[in-house]
């Protein structure tokens, strides 16, 4: 399978929605260089297309995502320290595009989403999970680390709840990682797609370039002490008052019309 085929790509024009699939159901759809590679490629396709409001990543197959291709990083014990860190860097960068995309992202998670798969779904902006979904981060057990996603995670949950799932490499149920605030919403399968629905045409009635800002703000803000993050905040709250859908937010508001974003 080749990155390339590791994914497919559904969309819906009514709702505005692009879908990623996981396309390596029976590697419980590990992420490979390749589909790391190739999950890079799609995101940076959609985040051009204006008619794409939101992005929605899911699984193939019995697992949302378990995680790094074990035996990808088998076979790069081997490999130099370079090989490692290009290996490594990019999956980062993926992480990192993935929680600063401008466009809102749902992770819908069923059965297993550990390590690496649970950082995926910790990534994006909303988590939305059956019964079944099971999260974790079970390095620890073979002897790896969480490196990467543990540093998002902190800042998901908070430091208590991240070293308790970084260091006991347990497994949680959807209502305990909801709990924690890893997944915004548990539904039962029957429910699922209209939850995801519902979702996309709430989003779809937002402002586009607004939730860009808003997102790029959360980014910027984990750098910040509290006081220098309300004086961005202030300034930021001023420019946006002159913004094009700022003015036309407010005059449809007022005008008691639809904002020429909502179709």
């Amino acid at each position: 399978m080749t990155g390339f085929d590791a994914i497919r790509l559904e969309t819906d024009e009514a709702l505005g929605t692009a879908t990623i699939i996981l396309n390596r159901p029976d590697k419980r759809n590990a992420l490979s260089a390749e589909m790391v590679t190739a999950l890079r490629g799609e995101l940076e396709s959609l985040r051009h297309k204006d008619e794409i409001r939101s992005v929605f990543i899911s699984g193939d197959g019995p697992a949302f995502c378990a995680g790094a291709d074990l035996d990808e990083i088998r076979a790069l014990q081997t490999a130099s320290v370079q090989e490692n860190q290009k290996n490594s860097h990019a999956l980062r960068e993926f992480f990192v595009q993935l929680y600063t995309y401008p466009k809102p992202t749902c992770a819908v998670v069923h059965g297993p989403a550990l390590a690496g798969g649970c950082g995926l779904a910790s990534c994006c902006d909303f988590v939305i999970a059956t019964r079944d979904a099971t999260f974790g981060y079970p390095e620890v057990k073979i002897g790896f680390i969480p490196a990467i996603v543990m540093v998002l995670l902190t800042h998901q949950v908070g430091e208590r709840a991240a070293r308790d799932l970084c260091l006991s490499g347990r497994t949680i149920d959807a209502d305990e990682a909801h709990r924690l605030g890893l997944v915004s919403q548990v539904v039962v399968q029957a429910d699922l797609e209209g939850a995801v629905q519902t979702l996309a045409k709430n989003l779809r009635k937002n402002a586009p370039q607004a939730m860009a800002t808003v997102k790029r703000m959360f980014w910027r803000l984990h750098g910040m002490s509290m006081e220098d993050g309300l004086v961005w905040g202030s300034d930021m709250n001023a420019v946006s008052r002159s913004t094009d859908e700022c003015k036309e937010g407010i005059a449809a508001f007022l005008e008691k019309r639809k904002p020429n974003w909502i179709e």
